[in-house]
């Protein structure tokens, strides 16, 4: 097949660019020819040269609602799918999935979208925004299928009828093989704690923050790894706790995968999520993982067996399972066994993979 997949940003790295790109990357090793078009450029397009992945830049396909720059950018796409010829468009995230599912009808190609966490609903509380709903409700008749990254984000894609049942698949978000080792033991002592997240409204450093404060009697560390306009007020934070010298933050760039082999627990305090990667990531690593109960982490971080879980905004809640974790070090090494165990069955790209093409054949088949 030749696909082309499009997303709004180039210049992020977040799950839905690192979903894309390992996508992207087994599509290629399956033999299929895949372009990537993205707006404005960056750390994903540079990621996307890295691994021989070929992308392309729609100028005025931009986040916010601009309605003259959408107007251009749908154009752009239809000028772009009309050089490339592609036997599908996969579109991904609400902007892109709009502009990309309408380019691709003008132009005759079956396309599919993929939303990465629905955009017309608040995710927080998750009412319905009626903007969004309406525009999404009619972007869902002009694509072949929808591809929900996981069970929760279909039951909501159904419950407020996006589009016909029918078109509404689900495949699990999947990431990778490496051929990295552990460095330090998953039992080590004292144990470092990993998080990796965009200093964002959406992620929940407060809550892990405030956390971590009651556990100063005890023997750890944290790294945070991420990018935003809220890392002063995260920088704030830790100095107001009196958590300088436990507390570090490392650049988006860090090399992540090689840090989780470095660490004991890999934690997520987020406000609402569809599957994380980056949970995904340190399951491969063979890390317990410590997370919100909301959206589709519970899918792969099941409670008491591959990690723990805690509610959303729950200080208490979340402190005593870093506790237990930072505590008891067997039972990290259980937890992050069966974690490591449940990825390689139901979690890698490879798996991924294999389940969108199907779902690309049946895109297809009924074009």
């Amino acid at each position: 097949m030749r696909i082309v997949q499009v997303l709004t940003r180039g210049d992020v790295l977040g799950g839905a660019q690192s979903h894309v790109r390992e996508l992207s990357v087994e599509l290629l090793r399956l033999g299929h020819e895949v372009t990537v078009i993205t707006g404005a450029p960056g750390i994903f397009t540079r990621r996307l040269r890295l691994v021989g992945v070929p992308s392309i830049q729609v100028r005025n396909l931009v986040r916010p609602l601009r309605p003259h720059l959408d107007l251009a950018a749908l154009v752009e796409l239809g000028l772009a799918f009309r050089r490339l010829k592609p036997d599908l468009v996969c579109a991904h995230t609400a902007k892109a999935g709009s502009l990309a599912r309408a380019a691709a009808r003008l132009h005759h190609i079956p396309s599919v979208y993929t939303p990465h966490g629905w955009a017309m609903f608040d995710r927080a509380s998750l009412k319905p925004k009626p903007l969004y709903s309406w525009t999404e409700n009619l972007a869902g008749r002009l694509g072949s299928r929808v591809i929900n990254v996981c069970e929760f984000e279909r039951t909501l894609a159904q419950q407020f009828r996006v589009c016909p049942a029918k078109k509404l698949e689900v495949v699990h978000n999947g990431i990778a093989e490496i051929g990295l080792v552990r460095e330090r033991p998953v039992d080590a002592h004292p144990p470092l704690i990993v998080m990796v997240a965009r200093f964002a409204a959406q992620k929940d450093h407060a809550t892990l923050l405030s956390a971590l404060s009651g556990l100063l009697a005890m023997e750890w560390r944290l790294l945070l790894v991420g990018e935003g306009k809220l890392e002063p007020q995260v920088a704030s934070q830790i100095a107001a706790l009196g958590l300088g010298g436990r507390v570090r933050i490392l650049p988006l760039e860090t090399n992540v995968a090689r840090l989780l082999m470095t660490a004991q627990i890999f934690v997520l305090a987020t406000n609402f999520e569809a599957l994380p990667i980056s949970i995904l990531e340190a399951m491969r690593a063979g890390l317990p993982v410590v997370a919100t109960d909301v959206g589709g982490i519970p899918e792969s971080v099941r409670h008491e067996e591959t990690g723990l879980l805690a509610r959303r905004g729950d200080v208490p809640g979340l402190r005593e399972a870093l506790a237990r974790l930072i505590a008891d070090p067997g039972l990290r090494v259980a937890l992050g066994f069966a974690g490591q165990r449940l990825w390689r069955a139901q979690f890698t790209a490879g798996t991924m993979a294999a389940r969108t093409v199907e779902v690309y054949q049946r895109a297809l088949a009924v074009s």
